[in-house]
């Protein structure tokens, strides 16, 4: 695969929900992304490209940015498929296709929901406050007489949008190129990267700015306050409170629906009281 197909995949691969259903889910979008390279690599055998065809056009759903990992993959595999001399190893190829297609849709999709939509996109959430912060926008109430230009409110999301985007390209491009050249030992490039670890840490990051951001919203209420406020005292404690709550359930493996129940009835009686 040279680079200006791999330059085209990548450009395709951002309509790969253009054509969600109910019935196939991305199907139609995996067929698009793939197009130009079996169009190619069928060009000797146009009798063939309406079967080839068909089986792109099968159930197929995985996290957008992650689906990279598979479209090089599945070329790489494509090719194996072309180049058989029978009929017994054309269907050993194709069975091979189907099940590493199967397998690299549910890992990519599982590693990119977690890293992508738990963990960085949050963690750019998180950032964009503390930028806010960092130029003088009053989240709290203080009585702080600086008011940020309004250009400088956009500071924050441009930046976070940059970020995310960049390390979603990222993928996106290196993805193609390395499932492309790998091996099936290693999960076709999938174990290149230490995904786990990633998120473990960018998680613990996030933490950090969460704790950051709630001693900076109490360091500015008590710097203004002159008497006692029950009802900042209330909050202050039940934030704490379900942050180490958070913690406890992480460690005795609750899930998460339970910390979100629990929230909800907690603040609808302090709302009601």
């Amino acid at each position: 695969m040279n680079f200006w197909m791999r330059a085209n995949m990548f450009f395709r691969s951002f309509f790969l929900q253009a054509g969600w259903n109910y019935v196939k889910y991305q199907n139609l979008g995996f067929a698009f992304v793939m197009l130009p390279f079996l169009q190619r690599l069928y060009k000797q055998d146009p009798g063939a490209f309406p079967t080839v065809l068909q089986r792109y056009l099968d159930t197929f759903n995985t996290h957008p940015v992650m689906s990279s990992f598979c479209y090089g993959a599945m070329a790489k595999q494509e090719e194996a498929i072309a180049s058989t001399q029978s009929i017994a190893e054309y269907k050993e190829k194709v069975f091979e296709w189907t099940e590493t297609r199967r397998a690299l849709s549910i890992t990519a999709a599982s590693i990119g929901d977690r890293l992508f939509w738990g963990t960085i996109k949050p963690l750019t959430l998180l950032i964009a406050v503390l930028l806010w912060i960092l130029l003088g926008v009053n989240f709290f109430e203080t009585q702080n007489t600086y008011e940020p230009a309004s250009w400088v409110l956009w500071i924050a999301p441009i930046f976070i949008f940059t970020l995310y985007n960049a390390l979603a390209w990222f993928v996106r491009w290196k993805g193609i190129k390395i499932s492309y050249s790998a091996d099936p030992s290693s999960c076709f490039g999938l174990t290149y990267f230490d995904w786990n670890k990633t998120i473990y840490w960018l998680k613990k990051i996030g933490v950090i700015f969460t704790i950051l951001m709630i001693l900076f919203a109490i360091g500015s209420y008590l710097s203004t306050v002159e008497e006692f406020n029950l009802q900042f005292a209330v909050h202050t404690i039940l934030i704490s409170f379900f942050v180490l709550f958070s913690f406890i359930t992480h460690r005795l493996k609750i899930p998460n629906v339970y910390l979100y129940l629990t929230t909800v009835i907690i603040f609808t009686v302090v709302c009601l009281f």
